[in-house]
Order: C-alpha cells, then sequence, then structure tokens
C-alpha cells in the first residue's frame, strides 16, 4: 500500500529541551495505525506537527505528498482532525456547527452534511444546541466535522476520551470500517493500550519523544513455540499432576486454586490433551496465556 503520511527525522525543541527526537515514520493507506505511549512521551506533540499546528524545528512531514511545512495548504486539505478535545460553538446546535465548518471547505453540501451526521449516530440530537451535548457527544460531532470534505487521512488524538463502552465500541468500529471500506489513513495516539490492540492495525511505540518500535498488532500479540504458561482446568486434578510429572518439557506445576498452571512449548499442548482423555481426566479447559499488548509494551519500556 502506499504511503498515506511520512514523517522524516522530525524534530521538536522547546527551549533546550528536544520533545520528539529524530522520528521517522511511514503510515500506510487503509490501516488504522496508532501512536502509543505514556502521557508525555510526545505523541500529541508529534500529531501537532502532522496537523501544522505547531512549526517542525527540524526534518519533513508530507502528507500524500505534499510538505506540510512548504505546501500546507494542499497538504491539510487532505487530512481531518480532532487534537485533544473538538472544539465547537456551544451556543450553536450541533448541525448549525456543521453548516458553519463547510462554509470553509469547498464541495460539501447539504446532503453530505446529512451523511456523516447519520454515520456518527447524532441524527437524534444534531438539532440541540452543543451546551447541553455531553462530552461522548461532542467527541461524535468533532468526528462528523473531521470527515465532512472526505479526507484521506483522518488524525485523532485520544479519540475515547469521555467516552462510555458502547461508545468507544462504536467508534472503533467506525474507524475501522473507514480503514478497510474506504481507504482512509486513520492515525490515532492513546495511552490505553487495551483499546489500542482492538482499535489498531499497527502500532508505533514512542517514548520520550523517541520511536521505539513499530509493528504490526497482530504480529506482536501472536504465540510462538517458545516455553509459555499454560492454564489447565481438569476435573482430576491429581491425575493430571502425574500426568504433567511424566511429560519431558513441562516444568513449573503449580495449582493456582482449582486449576494447574505449567510452563511448555505450544506444540505439545495437543500430546498433553491426548494422555489425559486416555487417563479419563475431563478437561474443562486448557489455554495458552497469550501476552497482550500491554505486556509486550511493558516489556519493551522497562515497565
Amino acid at each position: 500500500m502506499a504511503n498515506a503520511v511520512e514523517l522524516r527525522n522530525v524534530t521538536k525543541t522547546i527551549g533546550n529541551k528536544q520533545i520528539v527526537k529524530n522520528l521517522t515514520l511511514d503510515i500506510p493507506e487503509g490501516e488504522v495505525f496508532g501512536l502509543l505511549g505514556p502521557n508525555g512521551a510526545g505523541k500529541t506533540t508529534t500529531i501537532r506537527m502532522m496537523v501544522g499546528l505547531i512549526s517542525i524545528s527540524t526534518g519533513q512531514v508530507l502528507i500524500k505528498g505534499h510538505d506540510v511545512a512548504k505546501d500546507y495548504k494542499r497538504a491539510i486539505h487532505e487530512v481531518g482532525s480532532i487534537v485533544e478535545n473538538p472544539e465547537m460553538y456551544k451556543y450553536l446546535t450541533g448541525y448549525q456547527n456543521l453548516v458553519q465548518y463547510a462554509r470553509m471547505v469547498s464541495g460539501v453540501d447539504r446532503r453530505r452534511i446529512d451523511e456523516v451526521v447519520e454515520f456518527v449516530g447524532l441524527e437524534k440530537r444534531i438539532h440541540e444546541k452543543v451546551r447541553r451535548y455531553s462530552l461522548g457527544m461532542r467527541q461524535r460531532l468533532g468526528l462528523a466535522q473531521a470527515l465532512l470534505h472526505k479526507p484521506s487521512v483522518l488524525v485523532l488524538d485520544e479519540p475515547t476520551n469521555g467516552l462510555d463502552p458502547a461508545g468507544i465500541r462504536e467508534l472503533r468500529d467506525h474507524l475501522r470500517y473507514l480503514a478497510k471500506e474506504a481507504g482512509v489513513c486513520v492515525v490515532v495516539s492513546s495511552h490505553l493500550l487495551s483499546e489500542m490492540e482492538l482499535m489498531c492495525d499497527k502500532v508505533a511505540i514512542i517514548q520520550n519523544g523517541e520511536l521505539v518500535r513499530v509493528q504490526d498488532v497482530e504480529q506482536w500479540t501472536a504465540t510462538d513455540d517458545a516455553d509459555q504458561d499454560v492454564v489447565l482446568d481438569v476435573g482430576d486434578v491429581a491425575t493430571a499432576q502425574a500426568v504433567l510429572k511424566e511429560m519431558s518439557g513441562v516444568e513449573q506445576v503449580t495449582l493456582r486454586g482449582s486449576k494447574l498452571q505449567f510452563r511448555t512449548r505450544r506444540a505439545l499442548v495437543p500430546e498433553l490433551n491426548r494422555r489425559l482423555v486416555k487417563r479419563d481426566v475431563p478437561v474443562y479447559e486448557m489455554r495458552v496465556v497469550t501476552k497482550s499488548l500491554e505486556d509486550r509494551f511493558l516489556e519493551i519500556t522497562g515497565g
């Protein structure tokens, strides 16, 4: 896939402090790409440079091949964004806010406004004053505004702030639809690892302003054949313990409540199951404990 966003040795210095340090990234079309890191890691600063809200000290940001610093108007035309909190005219209705924004962008008509309102699920409340909106509703309205001009790049900074679990799941579905069905490059920053694991195709870990690693989420959390923890729930614990002791390659067998936990290679799990069944041990559950994005993140960052 072609790259929608390219960062080349991007650095931001404020005073004597480097907030972002020589950041180089390629972000392709049709993916949800996560900027992941603790608060203060430089995620929001990076996003602000990407959308031209602050200057770049050194380096280059390209949006669909257009340099943000040298050709801002053409570059930013490709972008829809919410940086931190969406700001609206609270004395206007949601619909009036969208109309006001549409006046600044060519080619956005009332039909398009109705489309994005329906997409974000605000049809029943769009004609109410924004001051009556919850934070979650303002986030939806901000997403509608960002999508009005059909951007090829959507940049969202902490988009799940203020959303309840249902709203978070709905937003996740919206973003994945935009990436997979409309080919939009979606860039999301967050420190919520569990949400990023469910939302993103790929993540870049940023720590202290530096890029630590970029990797596919699916590959990152996949289970390999190295020694790993396995949880076993059986109806006859004593016999199961005896079977485990008989097998070579099974170590660190411990009883945790009514379940057994041990370390072995993933390839040995089918053989263990066969032996348990042969000994008439009822097996209710046997699962490999896979590492989450949070586990991998903490390993990499030294947490």
